[in-house]
Formats: C-alpha cells, structure tokens, sequence
C-alpha cells in the first residue's frame, strides 16, 4: 500500500489521554513527514491546547495543519491560519443552552470560534468537566448567565456537554447535532450536523489531491469512527472502542501507552 497521507487522533491514540505525546511516536512521525507523507492530526481537543506542542515535536512540515474540535476547526498551526470553519449558529447554541435547564446534571463548555473563549454552564472550578477539560484551554472563560444575551451573535466550533444521560443524547439527535458519546465518563461531543472527523479528513484530502485509498487513520474513540470507515487503512489500537475495531481494516496489539501508533507507522509508513 502507498500511504500519502496519514491522519492521527490525540487523546489515547497518539498522544495519552488528556496528556502530551507518547514519546515513542515522535519519531516514526518525523521520518514519515521526511520521507514526504502528508501527516494531520484531526483531533476533538481545541486547535491551540498547550499538550499539543506539534512545532516542538518537530511536526511543522508544509502543510502543518490541525483539525481540531473534531474537524470544525482546521487551522494552520504554523501561520495560525484557520483554514475552515464549520460553526454551530447561535440560534442553534441558544437552543442548546435553553435545553440545559431541563437537565440541571449536565455541564456545557462551548468553544467559540475566535479559539479565544469557552462559555460554560458552571460557575465552580471543581465539577470533574472543569477538573478535565481546562487544561486544554488557557484563554478565556465566560460564565453562561453572563453573557446568555451575546449567544445568538457568537458561533461555536463544538459543545462538550458531562454528565449526560441517554434522554440529553436523545435530545441533542432530535436537534440534528453531530454527536459522539464517550460513555465511560458520560461525556458528549457536540457539532454541527455533518461535522465530524471523516468530513475534515476528506476536505484536507481533497486540498491535497488525496483519495481515500492513499489515506491511513488512526484513532481508538468513539468521535474517530467516522475516519476510521472513511479511510481505507483505518486502524485501531488495542485500547480503541469496539466500534473502532470492528470498522478498522488493521488492527495494532499495542495500545496508545505503549506505541501502538509508532507500530503502525513503521510497519506500514516506513516498512520497518
């Protein structure tokens, strides 16, 4: 196989999981981008989140590019250009913001589309949403009650909704949101419909003269299945959801921890 361009998760794939790169794979990902493969990471985490550090992990080759916010937000983290937007409108956040008063459990974080604020719904630094999440995120934080009669004029790359039950799963789908539940930690990824991970890798393919067939994926989330099944070479670790595993056409028996992403890489990238 001949793989042009290689597309990778961050959070327990290539990187750990709400952490920085596991260092195993910083080199199979230099010398693939050496030897000319296009590399992208597409991830659910925002475009500037400090863990990132793709230019100090040597990745600021040609097309340095991120698709973050599960492919809302593509960005050029070298020119810090944002490539495409693909936003939720305020009037659909506003209605999304109304319906969480009919699930007081829930916790929303939106990540607005200047890549410089989140509006969320708690004001408490100790709920486990805001125990995890903020470590992505060192700009700034708008209370919802605050700024509730700004929403309609703001636009959001993606919602990050904790605590939620299948009756807010239910809801967000009737509205016709792209959703991925992470249901080990209850937590739900929000987008617009149709934005999801499969439409930022084909809109990059696409810029770059790419097929599908020339694609390798690699992801172990729920949010990744849709670049899974759009690649021809989806992959999945040994530490990816079932759902993942089932759609991917390789399987790696090395987890995220323990390099399953360099594995893949050097045996199917650089025929190590």
């Amino acid at each position: 196989m001949e793989i042009k361009l290689l597309v990778l998760d961050m959070d327990g794939t290539t990187y750990y999981k709400g952490g920085e790169i596991v260092p195993a794979n910083v080199k199979p990902i230099q010398t693939a981008l050496k030897q000319g493969v296009e590399v992208v990471i597409v991830t659910g985490r925002p475009a500037l989140a400090p863990q990132n550090k793709l230019v100090e992990n040597g990745f600021a080759f040609q097309n340095a590019i991120i698709a973050a916010c599960n492919g809302a937000c593509i960005y050029d983290f070298v020119e810090d250009k944002l490539l495409k937007s693909s936003s939720i409108q305020g009037d659909q956040a506003q209605v999304l913001f109304d319906l969480i008063t009919k699930f007081p459990e829930v916790e929303l974080w939106g990540y607005v589309d200047n890549l410089t604020q989140v509006v969320h719904t708690r004001n408490d630094h100790h709920t486990s949403g805001w125990e995890f999440e903020s470590h992505f995120f060192q700009g700034e934080y708008l209370w919802y009650q605050d700024v509730k009669s700004q929403i309609n004029q703001m636009q959001f790359f993606k919602f990050l909704a904790f605590n939620v039950s299948q009756e807010f799963l239910q809801a967000m789908q009737e509205l016709n949101f792209e959703t991925a539940l992470s249901a080990s930690d209850q937590t739900l990824e929000i987008n617009a419909q149709g934005i999801n991970k499969a439409f930022a890798v084909k809109w990059i393919a696409q810029q770059l003269n790419i097929t599908p067939d020339q694609i390798m994926s690699i992801g172990d989330g729920m949010n990744d299945l849709p670049m899974i099944e759009y690649a021809s070479h989806g992959v999945a670790l040994k530490n990816s959801v079932a759902a993942v595993q089932k759609a991917a056409a390789i399987h790696i028996d090395k987890t995220n921890v323990e390099g399953g992403v360099a594995e893949a890489i050097n045996q199917y990238i650089l025929k190590k």
